[in-house]
């Protein structure tokens, strides 16, 4: 497989544009429509193409969180897929995708085989033969074919890699007008010898569930049970993708390390729970009339309207204290955040509302109760986020909610002649 995604003028010839539509007739129409998505089916070539590069970067991702720390994955060097261990060539792959059901890539004259079998030859009579001691290929759907199966028994120690180089030789047929026989023949022009000296080496890999194939990357990386497996699976797709096309245009070999693959993994896992903890924006947890009335009553309104609060800001004050009571409930009964985090959470803000009315004194030691009840406030309740469950969280009905929510208590107040109890 090569990665190559065909322009429109590689795919799409006179007869796409062809099919006639009248348009007077609406039953014409649907036909013409019909014929038009027919055609194009037939003469388009992305999709296959796609879904062979998807293929391939799925292997690579299977190589990236399967393999051990220190190895780099290579895609389309030297193979479509190749593992490299400090440096150097452990394992090749060939990858062979098909949108055909049933379709057998891997038949005995197919330029599939023969092809892969030039190429791997190729790089088994080279330098890295000592070190790549794995010949995948790897198909979406079954094979079949007595070269294909006789891989597989040789695989499954049924039979001897020489026995497979006598099936090869024999079932591989001749036909001197075949555009393939001429790769047949340059593989077979091979001693037996070096023959299976290569066969001992492949290995057939019939991957047809991607389904089966993401749990198996979600089980080798230990994604974090709480978020998506195939969220994480899709954005590591797509980094990959990136990053390889990045390299390519910049003319060099497309390798991912697999130790910042495995740190973006990471990466995306806490961005994903961060997004979990994370309250809603304040446009989207809207109180109702009712709920501001129920609540104008209540112990917090009263806090402010010790220090003459004015009436927007006891209007807001309602709005941030019914936000992050909604919050709260929501965040507690998904259990994302425990209910230890909201206690430790008061004592944090408890504390630091402490050191508000202690700077607040030395700042303003002039001024009355009720003024300096009114920076207290507003030191404490704008222009400061607390996190929540050791994220940074910035919506401020979060932090200004929480403090009125204390206030309601009678934990924290404004006004510093209130005394607890009265």
């Amino acid at each position: 497989m090569r990665l190559r995604i065909s322009s429109s003028s590689d795919r799409v010839d006179g007869s796409f544009l062809q099919p006639h539509v009248n348009l007077s007739s609406g039953r014409d129409e649907m036909s013409g429509a019909r014929n038009l998505v027919a055609t194009a089916r037939r003469n388009t070539t992305a999709g296959p193409q796609l879904s062979g590069y998807v293929f391939q970067l799925e292997r690579a991702l299977y190589h990236l969180a399967t393999a051990d720390d220190g190895t780099t994955i290579a895609v389309e060097f030297p193979d479509d897929v190749a593992v490299l261990r400090e440096g150097k060539l452990a394992l090749v792959e060939q990858d062979k995708n098909t949108i055909t059901p049933g379709r057998d890539m891997l038949r005995n004259r197919s330029k599939a085989l023969w092809r892969t079998f030039q190429i791997w030859l190729g790089l088994h009579e080279g330098p890295d033969s000592a070190t790549c001691c794995r010949y995948l290929i790897v198909t979406n759907t079954a094979s079949t074919d007595t070269i294909a199966t006789a891989l597989k028994r040789r695989q499954a120690g049924e039979i001897s890699a020489a026995e497979s180089v006598a099936i090869l030789r024999s079932d591989s047929g001749h036909n001197s007008k075949s555009q393939i026989q001429a790769t047949i023949d340059d593989v077979l022009g091979r001693s037996d010898a070096v023959l299976a000296a290569l066969i001992a080496k492949i290995e057939i890999v019939e991957s047809s569930s991607l389904l089966d194939s993401r749990k198996v990357l979600a089980n080798a990386l230990a994604i974090d049970p709480g978020v998506d497996a195939e969220t994480v699976l899709n954005s590591l797709l797509g980094w990959s993708t990136n990053l390889l096309r990045t390299l390519w245009q910049e003319g060099m070999i497309g390798l991912i390390d697999r130790r910042a693959f495995v740190a973006q993994c990471r990466l995306v896992e806490r961005s994903l729970i961060r997004q979990r903890l994370l309250p809603r924006p304040a446009r989207d947890v809207v109180p109702d009339d009712q709920d501001r009335a129920k609540v104008k009553a209540r112990p917090f309104v009263d806090h402010l309207g010790r220090i003459n609060s004015a009436e927007d800001v006891v209007l807001e004050a309602i709005d941030h204290f019914l936000q992050f009571n909604i919050e709260k409930h929501r965040l507690t009964t998904q259990g994302e955040i425990p209910d230890r985090e909201w206690l430790d959470r008061g004592d944090r803000l408890t504390t630091r509302w402490r050191g508000v009315i202690r700077q607040v004194t030395l700042d303003l030691p002039a001024e009355t109760d009720l003024v300096r009840g009114q920076h207290i406030l507003a030191r404490s309740t704008t222009g400061y986020h607390e996190q929540l469950g050791g994220q940074d969280c910035s919506e401020l009905y979060m932090t200004a909610g929480h403090y009125h929510r204390l206030a309601d208590e009678n934990t924290v107040w404004w006004d510093p002649t209130f005394k607890t109890g009265k």
